[in-house]
């Protein structure tokens, strides 16, 4: 898992915590910091998963920008 995703879950369960026992002893602001905290880990994890997935694309572009310079290399006729 990533730093980020682990980061997340951490935060989330936090979250999840904190809400059950604000709920129990009824202390509206545990209860909403609770909310808060879980909705942070939910935003964290996107951001997370949106920077993996441009990463990815990065490298997929970075591949085909290689394997275009490679294949102009060889026509070029470089290799005689």
């Amino acid at each position: 898992m990533k730093i980020l995703n682990k980061v997340a879950i951490i935060i989330g369960i936090i979250g999840v915590w904190l809400y059950v026992s604000g709920v129990d002893s009824d202390v509206l602001s545990r209860a909403v910091l609770g909310v808060i905290i879980a909705i942070l880990a939910f935003i964290i994890s996107k951001i997370s998963t949106y920077i993996t997935d441009r990463r990815e694309e990065q490298e997929e572009r970075e591949e085909e920008r290689r394997s275009k310079t490679f294949s102009a290399w060889i026509r070029s006729g470089s290799l005689r």
